[in-house]
């Protein structure tokens, strides 16, 4: 089951990132294909350049780094199918030019023989796959002449080198190469392909004005991480590709980790496959999700049916305690006064599963469409709303499952923006709104609210009321021989600023206009319920945020805190065990034990250890001689207790204390000072 449901979502989100950069991959494919395009001299393959450059396409990839390996695999394919000839390298594997030179010939070679599935082509004297070759252009420019000579016509092909993460070359190394690939751009077609994290002026800061002089610079921009990410939320969480669905507290985790943190895709994918995980291994009634069926065509939750395998009473009385079938049941027969199915649900097995529990899923379905389709017309509510306050689709969802409609700020602001909204807005917002009902799925809203609900009669009627307001008054017993206009008070000029400018509009008119707001804000309350008025949302609402957060997010400040403070848990020793703190953290009775066990400071314990804890009793600053002195009065208490006829020598003590600030430097407790030099300046405070 957990196969069937991932690898859908794991396929959908692979074509939405993929779909997400293949404006920007196109675009740099076209620049590519078109460089070098110019008049060729007499002689065979040799290009007439006016002068020496090469063609660079800078592409801004965003901070997200860990998708950079994808992205960049993505682009070298689409450039390898389109018949170039491409070379890909990391920082971390180019420290020299000759490693450089070495990493770009071995894969433009290797690319070569493996897409040709030919005979490798052997530069005259030399053999490519020795260790003692010279790596060097010259080398490169055989190859090239040679590849150019068995080919029957001229080739199109350039020859891309792609520096995935250019931040992290070294700026000499960058810079020669650059200054060596121009001296051969007028035999060989060299294209440079340089993959920015942070900004175009790092390109300033690391190469020489005559090195960039060389570069005929193109920008491209591939930073699309949060349209990605707008479109797998509603693709996945908005459009019901998918039974499990995430709660406010675990959806905002992972919000957070993606925001907050690195803008990842790949981290986002991580986290919901660990909750589809955790959701088919830790929740018992996970079975329950086999009895909804989606979609051939659109992938959504279409079809409930009965549960295919016959569950157990444990189960049953499980789903039974559940808080919202308890209160489903409840209100069910407040309602009806059918006792009869309020005993059978409660006594029988068999009707509770083929009945009880059919009509619960039903209704969770039916409201899971209908809440899509409120986030649809909302979205149209605030497609014609200003600027300002337009929000992404990943917000709006956070909203949708946070707190009730009604309650929404967001939705208080638009609602004001509507009432605002002169007839021919209205008329159109209307339109809209009627065009989104009609492209949904249809819905059975006798499942997901206590009435029928028929949204595009309420949208008829109230295009009705705004094309004729005066049947509407005739209809609410008001006399047509009233006044049709009044004088506008300082009231209405402000709810309504278009009628500064506007004399034509009576007073019917306006009340149609505040009717429609009505029809509308009441449209979307229909759809945009409360999750946890549903039935069974419990099982089928991922709500663990805080094994998220935990698995995820990792504290290792805390973690190194804990075992410098307290190290005989950690390594397990009872001569770092004071006397009244025997057990576990877990187990002690009164918080005084807890402050005796991080206060006491004993000599048997770890060097760092011990200058953690004395340096927890400075202030801001530390004096290093006090430090030093109050560490060898602890140190020489372990020597006269362990070795009672040696005295320790200052030398060492210095030397385990040094060692000890140093790791406590290296972890980020402290760092050294300008302001005094025989000082360090304490940097954490707090558990």
């Amino acid at each position: 089951m957990f196969d069937a449901m991932w690898q859908p979502l794991e396929k959908q989100l692979a074509d939405i990132e993929q779909q997400s950069n293949n404006a920007g991959i196109s675009e740099i494919c076209n620049f590519i294909d078109s460089s070098y395009v110019q008049v060729e001299s007499k002689e065979r393959g040799q290009l007439a350049r006016p002068f020496a450059e090469i063609t660079t396409a800078v592409t801004f990839t965003g901070v997200n780094t860990g998708d950079h390996n994808k992205l960049f695999e993505t682009l070298r394919a689409r450039l390898a199918d389109n018949g170039h000839h491409v070379a890909l390298v990391e920082s971390q594997y180019c420290m020299a030019l000759p490693n450089m030179l070495k990493a770009i010939l071995e894969q433009l070679y290797t690319s070569i023989h493996s897409s040709t599935g030919e005979e490798m082509i052997a530069v005259p004297g030399s053999n490519p796959l020795a260790k003692s070759i010279t790596y060097d252009m010259s080398l490169l420019e055989t190859w090239w002449a040679l590849l150019k000579m068995q080919q029957a016509k001229p080739i199109s092909s350039r020859v891309v080198v792609v520096l995935q993460d250019f931040e992290g070359f070294l700026p000499t190394l960058v810079d020669d190469f650059v200054r060596i690939a121009t001296k051969y751009s007028s035999s060989i077609p060299i294209v440079l392909v340089l993959g920015l994290a942070t900004s175009y002026e790092c390109i300033h800061q690391s190469l020489t004005k005559p090195t960039i002089s060389m570069l005929n610079v193109e920008k491209f921009n591939l930073q699309r991480s949060k349209q990605c990410i707008d479109t797998a939320i509603y693709k996945i969480f908005v459009q019901n590709t998918t039974m499990l669905m995430f709660g406010a507290e675990a959806y905002k985790s992972l919000l957070d980790q993606f925001l907050l943190y690195d803008f990842s895709i790949t981290g986002f994918v991580r986290k919901l496959k660990y909750a589809i995980m955790g959701f088919f291994y830790a929740q018992p009634l996970s079975i329950l999700a086999s009895m909804v069926g989606t979609d051939s065509s659109s992938g959504r939750l279409s079809s409930v049916s009965q549960c295919p395998v016959r569950l157990s009473h444990d189960q049953i009385e499980l789903v039974r305690m559940q808080r919202s079938v308890q209160t489903y049941l409840e209100h069910r027969l407040k309602r009806t006064g059918d006792r009869h199915y309020f005993q059978q649900a409660i006594t029988s097995d068999i009707f509770f599963q083929e009945t009880v529990l059919l009509d619960m899923m039903c209704r969770l379905v039916s409201y899971r469409q209908g809440y899509c389709l409120g986030i649809d017309m909302f979205c149209e509510i605030q497609a014609m709303s200003p600027d300002t306050l337009q929000k992404p689709i990943r917000t709006l969802h956070y909203y949708g499952i946070s707190e009730p409609f009604e309650d929404c700020a967001h939705w208080k602001t638009l609602s004001a923006v509507v009432r605002r909204m002169r007839v021919d807005e209205m008329k159109a917002l209307l339109a809209r709104l009627s065009n989104v009902v009609s492209r949904s799925e249809p819905i059975d809203w006798r499942f997901s609210t206590e009435r029928d609900v028929d949204i595009l009669e309420l949208l008829g009627t109230a295009i009705e009321l705004l094309e004729s307001p005066e049947e509407d008054g005739k209809a609410d017993g008001v006399s047509s021989d009233e006044p049709k206009k009044r004088i506008r008070t300082r009231t209405d000029m402000e709810n309504r600023p278009f009628l500064l400018f506007d004399n034509k509009s009576s007073d019917r008119m306006l009340q149609a206009l505040d009717k429609c707001s009505t029809i509308v804000e009441k449209i979307l309350c229909s759809c945009m319920q409360p999750y946890s008025s549903v039935p069974l949302y419990e099982i089928f609402y991922y709500r663990h945020s805080f094994l998220l957060d935990t698995t995820f997010s990792a504290h290792p400040r805390a973690a190194v805190q804990t075992g410098l403070g307290r190290t005989n848990y950690y390594i397990n020793c009872d001569c770092c065990k004071t006397s009244g703190h025997k057990d576990i953290p877990g187990s002690s009775d009164t918080d005084d034990s807890d402050d005796e066990e991080t206060s006491r400071i004993l000599p048997s314990m770890h060097d760092t250890s011990i200058a953690y804890r004395l340096h927890q009793e400075c202030g801001r600053l530390i004096n290093m001689y006090d430090w030093h002195s109050a560490f060898s009065s602890v140190v020489e208490k372990e020597v006269a207790v362990l070795r009672p006829c040696t005295t320790p020598s200052q030398s060492e003590i210095q030397a385990r204390f040094m060692r000890a600030v140093e790791e406590m430097r290296f972890l980020g407790f402290v760092k050294p000072t300008q302001r005094k030099t025989d000082h360090v300046l304490r940097l954490t405070w707090g558990a």
